[in-house]
């Protein structure tokens, strides 16, 4: 993006991906059943000449059979199946209705990786990207996807609660892949970009961030969606081709090619709307590299800290934290 905009750091201007078919709008740089049956009442006989005796023996009643009843709620995933997702990379679900009981949904769905059953839980909050669907909720592990592995989500939803008047309407399932640890770490103060891959050092690249009045986020982020050559725009200009954009803010914060900034990326000088500056080819490398869901940490920007309503924030949440469930309880 060009330097030295002064404009608030999210939320305007907008970009257009470039295709041949559609185009498709971003935003710009910047940053009932009864109670229990009554006791039953049993008369026993100790042998044929005895006088009779009865004693109360209270007993466990069947289960109940009668299923909930309400408005249906369908669900429906961002993720795909059959793809490669960074370690990163939470599942998020869209919810048609505003569910106000998640107990069913937490303890109903089951997440494998490589077969083995993985620790996680949902943190739901209102949807950021989706009007129709008003709840969204993420899963994710406690830590970081494993590695290089197979996962398989099952959400037998169908017919279970979501809430007083609510119930959901389907259920699904979902396999994806999780590729290399992929994790990249923008330091502010040397304003440096470094890639660690499975542990090894990969690649260290200039960059320049937000000026002082467009500030970019501190915190940790995770590639969203990959854009070839799109189009932004914001106050005083209009650039129709941005190469190799990477996104990691619903607010329009991206890595992407910035040739127009070559001195500041070399000197160090933070001069963008919020983006990730970098060299047009340090950028194509890094789009070539890195996938959708890999980890972006920001330890020491100048911005405030991302939220999970502003990107793919969930790693921003402490564990105990996100274990409460957000918006909706889930026990």
């Amino acid at each position: 993006m060009p330097s030295s905009a002064s404009r608030p750091r999210r939320l305007w201007g907008f970009a257009v991906l470039i295709g041949a078919a559609a185009a498709t709008v971003l935003t710009s740089c910047s940053t009932g059943s009864s109670g229990p049956s009554p006791a039953v009442t049993v008369t026993q006989h100790d042998t044929p000449s005895s006088s009779d005796s009865t004693t109360t023996t209270p007993t466990t009643p069947p289960p109940s059979t009668t299923k909930p009843t309400g408005l249906p709620v369908h669900i429906r995933t961002a993720n795909s199946d059959n793809a490669t997702y960074g370690v990163g990379m939470p599942i998020i679900a869209y919810f048609s209705k505003k569910i106000t009981d998640a107990s069913a949904l937490s303890t109903g769905t089951k997440v494998t990786a490589n077969g083995a059953p993985l620790k996680g839980g949902w943190y739901f909050e209102y949807s950021a990207a989706n009007k129709n669907y008003p709840i969204e909720g993420h899963w994710r592990p406690e830590h970081y996807w494993p590695a290089h592995s197979t996962v398989h989500v099952d959400i037998p939803m169908k017919g279970k609660s979501a809430g007083t008047g609510l119930v959901f309407d389907n259920s699904l399932t979902l396999d994806f892949a999780i590729g290399a640890s992929h994790i990249v770490t923008v330091d502010a103060s040397t304003h440096k970009l470094t890639v660690v891959a499975d542990g090894q050092k990969w690649g260290t690249f200039p960059v320049s961030l937000g000026a002082n009045n467009t500030r970019t986020l501190s915190g940790t982020k995770v590639i969203m969606e990959k854009g070839l050559d799109i189009s932004m725009r914001g106050p005083g200009y209009y650039d129709p081709h941005v190469k190799y954009t990477q996104r990691l803010t619903y607010g329009g914060e991206y890595l992407h090619a910035a040739p127009w900034n070559k001195y500041n990326i070399d000197h160090g000088i933070d001069s963008s709307n919020g983006c990730t500056n970098l060299h047009t080819a340090d950028a194509k490398k890094l789009y070539g590299f890195l996938d959708i869901g890999d980890v972006v940490q920001y330890p020491n920007a100048n911005g405030g800290k991302m939220q999970l309503g502003e990107g793919y924030g969930d790693w921003n949440i402490p564990w105990g934290l996100w274990q409460t469930g957000g918006l909706v309880h889930s026990s």
